[in-house]
C-alpha cells in the first residue's frame, strides 16, 4: 500500500429543496469526480440502500485514483464510501474491512486490497487454503520511496473483457505458482526485513516478469503497454532495477531505498514515448489503514438506522 494516489472525500446528508415534496427521494450530489467515479459511487449508494435505508448525500471529492491502472481504486472507493456513509448515516463505527467488503460487493474480488484498507504494508495473499491468516502483512521501511509510471490516457484490461479473459483461462501451472511463493518466502521478504532496498527492487522485478510472462497472451507483453515495454527496456540497460507491473497497468511502480534516490530516478525519466505521455510520482509506503474523522460527534437522535 502507498500513500499517493488515494481517495480523499468528504459525505454529508444532503439538504433538499425547500419545495421538495419527498425530500428523501431527492437525488444525491457527487461532487469533484471524474465521470467514471461518479457512476461508481452512484452505483455503489444504490447497492448500499438496499442494506439500509439511507438519506439523499452529498459527496465531495478532493483527490481520486486513476481507474483501472493498477492501483486498486475499485476496491479502495468502495470500502471508503461504504464505511463512511454507514458511520454517517448509522453513527455506528464501521465494521472491520471484510464486512465492509461483504456489504460493497468486494468481497470476490480483493482480498489485498481489503488487508490494506485495514492495516497498510506490503501484503501477501496465500490464497483460500492458507491454514491461519490468509493475507499476512509487513511493514515497508518508512524512508523508501516507490515511483509510479503509467501512460496517460489509456486503461488496463478490466470488466467484461477480464472476466472473458479468465474464465477461457487455464489455472497458472503449478511450476510457476511455487517459483513465485518462492521469490516471496526467500527473497522479497527477507529483503523487507534487512531494509534492502535493491535486494527487494530486483525481486521485485524478477517476480514481476515471471507474472508478467504468464498474461502475455493477454497484454501483449511482459508489460501491457508498448511505451512502458520500451520505458522498462531502457532503465534496464542504465541497471536501474525493480521496474514491476500492477496487476493489468498499465502503470508500473520502481521501488528505491531513499527520498533522494527517488528523485534521482524521476530526472532520468522521459515524460513521452512516441507521442505517448508519461505522468511519474513519488510516493512514501503506507504502513497503516484508511483515515477517516468526523466533523461532530454522531447524534443518535438523528442518527438513520
Amino acid at each position: 500500500m502507498v500513500s499517493q494516489p488515494g481517495w480523499k472525500f468528504g459525505v454529508s446528508l444532503l439538504q433538499p429543496p425547500e419545495r421538495a415534496v419527498h425530500p428523501q427521494d431527492c437525488p444525491d450530489r457527487i461532487v469533484g469526480g471524474s465521470a467514471d467515479t461518479v457512476e461508481r459511487i452512484k452505483r455503489l449508494l444504490q447497492r448500499l440502500r438496499s442494506h439500509q435505508p439511507t438519506p439523499p448525500l452529498q459527496i465531495t471529492l478532493d483527490a481520486e485514483i486513476p481507474p483501472h491502472a493498477g492501483l486498486g481504486s475499485g476496491t479502495q472507493l468502495s470500502l471508503a464510501v461504504t464505511a463512511a456513509v454507514g458511520w454517517l448515516v448509522s453513527g455506528r463505527l464501521p465494521p472491520p474491512a471484510d464486512q465492509l467488503a461483504a456489504i460493497s460487493g468486494r468481497s470476490e474480488r480483493s482480498a489485498i486490497g481489503t488487508a490494506g484498507f485495514d492495516h497498510g504494508g506490503f501484503l501477501v495473499d496465500r490464497g483460500r487454503s492458507a491454514d491461519g491468516t490468509r493475507v499476512q502483512r509487513f511493514s515497508i521501511p518508512d524512508h523508501w520511496r516507490f515511483l509510479l509510471v503509467r501512460p496517460l490516457h489509456t486503461q488496463g484490461l478490466s470488466g467484461a473483457a477480464e472476466q472473458t479473459w479468465f474464465q477461457g483461462r487455464r489455472e497458472m501451472p503449478r511450476e510457476l505458482a511455487t517459483r513465485l511463493g518462492s521469490l516471496i518466502e526467500s527473497r522479497l521478504i527477507p529483503a523487507i526485513a534487512d531494509g534492502d532496498a535493491l535486494a527487494f527492487a530486483e525481486s521485485l522485478e524478477t517476480y514481476g516478469d515471471a507474472v508478467g510472462g504468464f498474461y502475455t497472451a493477454a497484454q501483449g507483453g511482459t508489460f501491457s503497454h508498448p511505451a512502458i515495454r520500451q520505458l522498462v527496456a531502457g532503465l534496464r540497460q542504465q541497471g536501474i532495477r525493480g521496474a514491476a507491473q500492477s496487476s493489468w497497468g498499465p502503470g508500473i511502480c520502481i521501488p528505491v531505498g531513499s527520498a533522494s534516490a527517488a528523485e534521482r530516478l524521476l530526472q532520468v525519466l522521459p515524460t513521452e514515448i512516441d507521442g505517448c505521455r508519461l505522468e511519474a510520482t513519488v510516493t512514501e509506503p503506507l504502513n497503516t489503514g484508511a483515515a477517516m474523522t468526523r466533523a461532530v460527534p454522531p447524534d443518535v437522535s438523528t442518527a438513520w438506522a
